[in-house]
């Protein structure tokens, strides 16, 4: 007696690309591997979100270079608008910055336009982490917070039982103390809510805080036992990488810390 093999799941794929022979030829490709099932098709970023707050896709091939709303403003109206979605770039464009700035807006990978259909749906199931050991790499949670003094607080509550549940089995103290500087920072200088989003990472900690003034934090150096102004020479002190993103409303501030190294 034999049994049938179960069939592979099916990526419902979202494609956004201004190109009407670039989507067809994603189609053609895509609609051929029963892995994929093309479910919507946008020509520009504010048409992709609104496909993709009903659409719900797996998965959402984004091109960067497009009219009305270009794709690093769309990146993280759609991981909004589909918060399930992983988000690839699909592009021309040869400038790493663009890439990495795609990347910390939250795209799961980045591949060039023209490969070969086998090189494509090998590229895809990669970088959009439906291999299992890509999906078991990287955890997400997020909190908004008032714009209130105790936001600070409970941003470090919302770390620390978020690290908890992942069972990390690492103490936390620093990326608490960063945490609660940057959502002061948010609260008393930007005057605004705060947005925490928490990524377990297989060698870091990654930490956003999102708020909505557009002015970009300055480091400042001040004496020891100063009791303000030190947030973000302490993040510069004690993460191993940081740095900023301007946000459609507002910016983001980041920081990572080793796993290896949060005791510290």
């Amino acid at each position: 007696m034999t049994t049938a093999a179960a069939p592979a799941p099916c990526l419902d794929v979202l494609v956004v690309d201004d190109l009407a022979d670039a989507r067809r030829l994603l189609r053609l490709v895509l609609d051929g591997d029963q892995r994929f099932r093309v479910v919507g098709e946008a020509s520009d970023g504010q048409q992709g979100v609104e496909l993709a707050t009903h659409l719900h896709p797996d998965l959402i091939l984004l091109d960067l270079v497009m009219p009305h709303m270009a794709g690093l403003e769309a990146l993280p109206r759609l991981r909004e608008a589909a918060p399930g979605a992983r988000v690839v770039v699909v592009s021309n464009t040869e400038d790493d910055t663009m890439e990495a700035e795609a990347r910390s807006l939250g795209a799961v990978g980045y591949l060039e336009k023209g490969l070969p259909p086998s090189e494509l749906v090998d590229g895809l199931l990669a970088v959009a982490g439906a291999l299992e050991a890509v999906e078991q790499g990287l955890s997400e949670a997020r909190s908004r917070l008032a714009a209130e003094v105790q936001s600070a607080r409970s941003a470090r509550h919302f770390v620390e039982s978020t690290l908890a549940e992942w069972d990390t089995s690492e103490p936390t103290e620093v990326v608490k103390l960063l945490v609660s500087e940057l959502v002061t920072n948010a609260v008393l200088h930007a005057r605004s809510e705060a947005e925490v989003v928490v990524q377990l990472r297989p060698s870091s900690i990654r930490v956003e805080v999102l708020d909505r003034s557009p002015d970009l934090p300055v480091v400042r150096q001040v004496e020891p036992e100063a009791t303000s102004g030190r947030g973000m020479a302490l993040v510069s002190t004690y993460a191993s990488a940081w740095g900023t993103r301007r946000l459609p409303q507002g910016k983001a501030v980041w920081f990572e810390v080793p796993r290896s190294a949060v005791s510290r």
